[in-house]
């Protein structure tokens, strides 16, 4: 992120009107503190609330499929309904409701009975895991790539006597007679219908981030409570100016006796721990050591590309819960584990549960994907008093109702028997299934008679229903505190799961990407040892949809104008590395073969990023073969890095949809990429064949080359990933293709997150597509852009640029 200087910043405060206030890196007090990010924040919870009731105006609509009801799911009201649609495109940047998410589902169809004509019309729905997503049958089908939903349809209608009569209005819309019916189902034209989104209009995470802002600078809301812990409260201070009057350090070396000596043999850590402990390099043994004297439990490590930041949290977490007790049982430490990016968040759970079975050590993972809608309704319709700040917070979570969600995950993995992938970290609902399997006839023989007389047709009163809630939560309760490993959102964390869930350490990976208050969630809530913050601030930073938008562009879209959006975007981690409090750096990529780290090191991080391989070893044979096949494609002779520029004099953007896409180089990137996948001898590092990604900074462009790449055939495109450059961070491949498409101008491609990101990637080799043209923009006058033209520079001064017509 490119700051102002810390002192240009903190005397660069307010101005008159509105303009874009300065971000500042310290705060010279908390009121200064609370009043940017408050204020700041209900601007933006009130945009997204306008949007959200204008997309629901405009009733977009997608197509979708209903599938069978979900076995187990019927009540004496409503029966549930396993619905699957098509999800828009991922480089368009559509709003489509996630797990969290709170909405209802339009189908457009008139159903006509005896009783009369009836449509489908704002029937609840949740989006849940796409249950065939797993299952060997469907491998590589279009189904497993459809977004699944559980839809709540009446079974019952009151008449105009107020009689209550049974209808059936979905029986001859189905597509299969079960969801485990795999050979019936079929999705085509004939069977589809289209379904339109119902936003409930109301913001969980801009009221999260509230929230938890409001129990550190509201203290007589929790007179009745304790609120946020002393800890929480001196690493509350000390983010504000990253200094602090009172000091407490806290050492968890001393604290997990196997994480301070894990080689010691009587600790029996696991060799694949020991080993993976064993390669750390220097930067990792300094973060490791630093665990030792941690600040008011605040800990910053911030890591280049390729770093390993998200192994080094594995490890680290591995060995605390290696400890082991004097009679050789396993002593329990609770991790909690946030990323505020959902996937990322799935990939690290899935991650640490295949590395924790192939070490032998026997630990419940979650991958919490949200708290129940009921609570989180609750606690909103307690709130009163202007924006919430005199809102009372809950001190009882007997709302919190999980039977819904149980009763959904038994239906499609036991009714259903639909397989679940060994691979993946279980969700809650999974978990609790899996734990009320082992324990059913001794803990929870309630339970078993309720969802026995469910499986034989009964319909349960509204008292069976108190008690059948009753003892689902008590299942939920037993899960939550067995568990050892939680991977969820800071949002999903928030507000009465901290009871049920008392971590010891909680890391927030990817902090850089969360807002300010989206980082105080996890001090508002629990009070462990340390929070320990990792991520890189110079590859991403918040999103914040008013940055960037002036005043009277704000009024033309309908939305107010935010001068506190640069504030929002500047993470508490990257005012950290402003204000050089980050506690150590990883600097060692471990990615980039082929010299490949040596420009972003010099452009983004001062030239201190290094090479995880010596220079002997940075040109193994798949990595001399690409080296190459460069060199033959560019006719330069001793290439010194694997990175060529191409630029075309005759090449044109071409605008669709709003953005754009550039036809000439299309083709020749298409006609380069088959030429490596038909090459035998493009190999990655582990001799596997080599793999490929596609970058691109535009919608139009993405999508050109997504359906270029499904007409080849399925072994190419197991190799080839297309992404936008937004979503390429966390992704690699062996070579990229990055596509910067314009020719009139830099576009917004002349960033330091968005280019560092792009161009480190590659493990082996890189190839740029980038017309002369980007070297500048239009601002006041033809100006010389920043960092793109460093990498054409780059390249001109090494002859690596290859120019064709």
């Amino acid at each position: 992120m490119v700051v102002k200087p810390l002192k240009e910043a903190i005397v660069g405060s307010a101005k008159c009107g509105q303009q874009m206030e300065l971000p500042l890196v310290k705060f010279l007090s908390q009121d200064e503190f609370a009043h940017r990010l408050e204020k700041g924040t209900l601007i933006e919870m009130h945009n997204e609330m306008s949007q959200l009731k204008k997309l629901n105006d405009r009733g977009d609509i997608y197509p979708a499929w209903i599938i069978a009801p979900i076995p187990g799911c019927q009540t004496s009201f409503s029966t549930s309904w396993l619905l699957l649609a098509k999800s828009p495109s991922l480089s368009t940047n559509a709003t489509f409701p996630t797990v969290a998410d709170r909405f209802h589902i339009d189908i457009d169809a008139s159903i006509v009975l005896p009783q009369g004509t009836y449509t489908l019309y704002h029937l609840p729905a949740t989006r849940i895991t796409n249950p065939y997503e797993d299952v060997a049958e469907c491998e590589g089908k279009a189904i497993q790539r459809l977004a699944a939903f559980k839809v709540e349809v009446p079974r019952c209608q009151s008449t105009e006597d107020g009689e209550q009569v049974q209808l059936d209005l979905m029986t001859h819309l189905k597509v299969a007679d079960a969801v485990g019916d795999l050979s019936g189902i079929t999705l085509d034209g004939t069977n589809q219908k289209n379904i339109s989104i119902r936003w409930e209009v109301f913001s969980q995470t801009f009221e999260a981030e509230l929230e938890a802002l409001y129990a550190f600078i509201t203290p007589k809301r929790y007179k009745d409570q304790n609120g946020p812990s002393h800890k929480a409260r001196l690493a509350f201070g000390m983010i504000q100016q990253f200094c602090a009057a009172d000091l407490e350090i806290s050492n968890l070396l001393k604290k997990y006796p196997p994480l301070a000596n894990p080689s010691n043999p009587a600790y029996k850590i696991s060799p694949l721990f020991l080993d993976k402990f064993a390669k750390f390099n220097q930067d990792h043994v300094a973060a490791y050591e630093g665990l030792g004297r941690i600040k008011n439990g605040i800990y910053f490590v911030n890591g280049c590309p390729g770093a390993g930041k998200t192994e080094w949290n594995m490890v680290i977490s591995g060995l605390i819960q290696s400890h082991q007790s004097p009679a050789r049982k396993r002593v329990r430490h609770q991790i909690l584990f946030l990323v505020d990016i959902n996937q990322t968040v799935s990939d690290a759970a899935d991650r640490y549960h295949c590395l924790c079975k192939e070490a032998g050590l026997d630990v419940r993972i979650i991958r919490m994907h949200g708290w129940p809608y009921e609570m989180r309704h609750s606690e909103r319709l307690n709130q009163t008093g202007s924006q919430g700040k005199s809102s009372k917070p809950v001190d009882d979570d007997s709302t919190t109702d999980f039977t819904k969600s149980f009763l959904t995950t038994v239906g499609l993995t036991h009714h259903a028997k639909l397989e679940r992938d060994s691979r993946r970290a279980p969700n809650l609902d999974e978990a609790a299934w899996d734990y009320f399997e082992k324990h059913k006839n001794k803990s929870y023989p309630a339970l078993v008679k309720f969802l026995g007389r469910i499986d034989e047709g009964d319909v349960l009163d509204s008292e069976d229903w108190r008690q059948l809630r009753g003892s689902v939560t008590k299942l939920y309760r037993d899960v939550l505190r067995a568990a050892d490993f939680v991977a969820t959102t800071p949002v999903a964390a928030s507000g009465s799961f901290a009871k049920l869930f008392r971590p010891e350490i909680v890391f927030v990976d990817e902090a850089p990407h969360a807002r300010e208050l989206t980082t105080l969630i996890p001090l508002a809530y629990f009070n462990p040892l340390a929070w320990i913050f990792t991520g890189d601030v110079k590859q991403t930073r918040p999103f914040v949809d008013s940055s960037g938008i002036s005043e009277r562009k704000a009024l033309e879209k309908g939305l107010k104008f935010n001068p506190y959006a640069e504030q929002l975007r500047l993470s508490t981690m990257a005012r950290a590395e402003a204000a050089s409090a980050l506690d150590q750096k990883l600097l060692v990529n471990n990615r980039a073969y082929g010299n490949l780290h040596r420009l972003p090191s010099d452009m983004f991080y001062d030239g201190e990023m290094s090479s995880g391989h010596l220079k002997e070893k940075r040109y193994p044979p798949s990595t001399m073969h690409l080296k190459k096949h460069l060199e033959k494609l560019s006719g330069c002779r001793n290439m010194e890095e694997n990175r060529l520029v191409v630029s075309f004099a005759a090449s044109s953007e071409e605008i669709h949809r709003n953005s754009f896409w550039n036809p000439m180089q299309h083709a020749w990137v298409a006609e380069q990429v088959k030429c490596l996948l038909n090459d035998d001898d493009f190999q990655s590092l582990s001799g596997e064949p080599g793999t490929i990604m596609i970058q691109t900074p535009y919608s139009t462009a993405y999508r050109q080359y997504l359906g270029e790449v499904k007409q080849w055939p399925p072994e190419w495109q197991s190799r080839v990933q297309v992404l936008t450059v937004d979503k390429a961070q966390g992704n690699q491949a062996d070579v990229v293709f990055l596509d910067m498409v314009r020719t009139s101008s830099v576009g917004f491609m002349d960033d330091a997150q968005r280019l560092n990101v792009a161009i480190t990637r590659a493990r082996q080799a890189e190839v740029i597509i980038m017309h002369v043209r980007m070297n500048y923009r239009q601002v006041k006058g033809c100006r010389r852009t920043q960092f793109t033209t460093q990498l054409w520079g780059d390249a001109h001064m090494h002859r690596r640029l290859l120019h064709l017509r």
